[in-house]
Formats: structure tokens, sequence, C-alpha cells
């Protein structure tokens, strides 16, 4: 039986399930999976003893140590069956005992770092046989001086190690314990970047030759001049009939039915622009943030904004095709008038103006209609930026910027002399 080994969810699993005399569980956090096995092992004919000993704070599950609703689900189960959950600060190994089997690993810091693959040994089995095979799997036993080593089988090579050297020394990491530093820092806002795309349809422009909409310009001017016709801009007060919002949800009657009423561009636009002011934060010259509380309201008031978005756009697109030679025969007249003053040879038939129009409409570019939301978070720079702080203490109220970060205790700031942090 191997000693060393990659020890992974699946393992922990099946050694709580096959306990059945003792079973104790001492780590940083639970997985989803872990914390399943456990309240299954809690729920089954009670096993005579039970100790579950957890740091599981926030930092743990910030590490990406610990799953925070499955400790919550774990907690509610062992508090039903009396059996309190332990906690101790700060722990950061693995340790399971199931019966007269023990596993002892190093658990994976998601935030950092993938799960161990096979060929990658990050615990221990700890047997009455595996204590005894212990020295032979280390390549050490005098009894068995030719047994193959479990861990170690390789050479490291001087020119290997010179591959490291140079490598690190070509781009030099960042200086350990600012990088802890912000690995563990947090923070209450998170930058926010928003785009609609597809909404603005009476904005829509239509580019044209500009020798056929400027022909009456000076010949030398032509070329100079940007020439768009912004064809639905006369539309924008037609109404489409989309549901209401109210405070960014969809409003109801009492019958169940959603409320609908005739809405322009404009109102639709206002939508958005009434869920933004009611969660963003602008901040002059450095951007717009939104707390973190606010995220899932945000979220779900964007996504009812989307789906009221699309039926507009739809039912506009429906609306104006009714009017749509209208609408080609205003341009095709404008151009025509100013085409009078024009040269002979630059002159186009009617016929020709039209065909010309019809074509620029048909190419129009449709695009789905969505919103788009990227966050970023803030850096540990910002904290020190005295310009940034300024204008986020304008913008936020005071109440809200108590604690609006914390940089954890797992690592502290390193101390360059021994009066620094006096």
């Amino acid at each position: 039986m191997q000693v060393f080994r990659s020890i992974q969810d699946d393992d922990l699993v099946r050694s709580i399930a096959g306990a059945t005399r003792r079973m104790v569980f001492v780590a940083p956090g639970v997985s989803a999976a872990v914390a399943k096995a456990l309240e299954i092992c809690l729920a089954r004919h009670p096993v005579p003893q039970i100790m579950i000993v957890l740091d599981a704070d926030e930092e743990t599950c910030r590490l990406g140590y610990c799953d925070a609703p499955s400790l919550d689900a774990l907690s509610i189960a062992a508090t039903k069956r009396g059996i309190p959950l332990r906690q101790q600060r700060g722990i950061r190994i693995g340790l399971l005992m199931a019966d007269d089997k023990i596993l002892v690993w190093t658990p994976t810091p998601e935030m950092f770092e993938a799960p161990r693959r096979v060929n990658e040994p990050n615990g221990l089995l700890f047997t009455q046989d595996t204590l005894r095979r212990l020295p032979e799997a280390l390549g050490v036993d005098p009894e068995h001086p030719e047994a193959k080593a479990e861990i170690g089988t390789e050479t490291l090579k001087q020119e290997e190690v010179a591959k490291v050297v140079a490598a690190i020394k070509a781009a030099p990491p960042a200086p350990f314990d600012l990088s802890r530093l912000s690995r563990v820092f947090s923070s209450k806002f998170q930058f926010i970047e928003t785009v609609l795309r597809g909404a603005e349809l009476t904005k829509r422009e239509m580019r044209l030759d500009s020798l056929i909409v400027n022909s009456d310009a000076p010949e030398e001017l032509q070329p100079l001049l940007h020439t768009t016709v912004q064809p639905f801009n006369t539309d924008a007060d037609k109404a489409v009939d989309v549901p209401v919002l109210v405070n960014g949800e969809q409003a109801f009657n009492r019958a169940g039915n959603p409320l609908t009423v005739p809405t322009t561009q404009t109102e639709i636009r206002s939508y958005w622009t009434k869920l933004t002011d009611r969660y963003i934060i602008n901040l002059p010259g450095f951007g717009r943030i939104i707390r973190h509380s606010d995220k899932v309201k945000f979220e779900e008031g964007k996504e009812a904004f989307e789906s009221v978005l699309k039926e507009w756009v739809k039912g506009f697109q429906e609306l104006v095709k009714g009017d749509h030679d209208q609408r080609v025969n205003r341009v095709v007249a404008l151009i025509e008038q100013r085409m009078q003053r024009a040269n002979e040879r630059q002159k186009l038939t009617r016929d020709k103006i039209e065909e010309l129009v019809r074509k620029g409409l048909d190419n129009l570019r449709v695009i789905e209609p969505s919103v788009k939301v990227v966050y970023k978070n803030i850096t540990v720079e910002s904290t020190r930026d005295k310009e940034f702080l300024e204008i986020l203490r304008k913008a936020v109220p005071e109440q809200d910027l108590d604690g609006w970060f914390q940089i954890f205790s797992a690592a502290p700031m390193v101390q360059t002399s021994p009066s620094a942090g006096r």
C-alpha cells in the first residue's frame, strides 16, 4: 500500500463513508463534497466518536480552503445532532482519522493553486502497515536497500537549478510580503464598467458616400465632410408596449401578470440610469465603484432591464417596418434637393439615389441588445493613494467607509526596522 499519495476530496469522502468506530476530521475548512460526506456520517447510525475541528473563518473561505455555503449546511446539521463543531484558528494542515486509518495532507488554497495530480503527492496514508513501510517508502530501509522509494526518484540536476535561477533573475517575483499582502487584501467595493449594446436604435447612423449627400459643397471640400444619416431619428417618440420596471424589478398586477405600458427609447434608457444611480458610485477621474453587498441586487436589476430592453428593441424593429418606404422617401428627397445644386456630372437619377439609400438601410448592422458588466478589484495601492481616498470620501458616506478594506492577519506587514511598528 502506497504511503505518499495525492489526497483529494474523493479520498476523504471514501474514508469518511467507511468510518464505523471513530471519525476525526481536522482541516482549515470543508469543500462541498467533504461537507456532504460529513453530514451523511452525522445522519446515519451514530459513530461512537466524532470530532470535527476547523479554522473556518472569513479568511479561509477567501483563500479557497473552505466553501462558505457548505460550512453553513454542515454547522446546521451538526447542531441538530448535538455535535458542536470545534475551531482551531490558523490551522493549515489536514488530518482525517477513520477508525485506524489516518490520512494527513496539505489542503490546497484554491485561490492560488489547482488540485494536486496523481503524481504530485500532498499527503500520507498512515496504517500499521504503512508505518512499518515508511523507511522503505523513503528509500532509507537498511533491510531493503534495493527497494524503490516512492518519492525523490528523480535527480535534481545542476542544469535544471541553473534554469530556475536564470528565470527568476530575468523576471524577479514581487517581494513576498507585498505579494502576500495583495492576496489577502479585501475591499467592500469593486470597480465596475458597464456597456449597453444595441440599445440606441434612434441614434443609429447610415453612412453614405460624401459625393452623394454633399454634392452641393465645393468639390475640394467634399472629401473632408463626414457624411452620415440617422434614418430613425424622427422615430424617437415611438412607444412600444413592454413590462414596467419598478426599482429594477418587473411589476405585476393582482392576477400575477406583468404590467405593460407604452414606452419610448428615452424611457427605456431612464430605467438603466435609475438602476445605475441606485447602486453605482462615480469617482471622477478614477471610474465607478459598487459595494460588494449591492452586487446581487444590481445583477437582478440588470437581468430584468436586459429582458425589457430586448422586448423593446424587437417591438421597435417591427414598428418601424410599417413606414419603411416613407423613411426612404424622406432621405431620398433630401439628397435629391441638395443634388440640384451640384454639377451635371455628379447628379444621379432619383431611382439611383433610392437604390443607394435602400442598400445603406439594409446594411445597417444588427446588434443583439445586451448589457455588458465588468468588475475589477480595488488594489492595495489604491488604499495609499491620497487623491483616490479624497475623492472616495467625498462620494461615499462616512459610515460606509468604516473598515472599507481589510488586510487579514495571515499576512502581516513586514517591519523593516524595530521602530517601524511603533
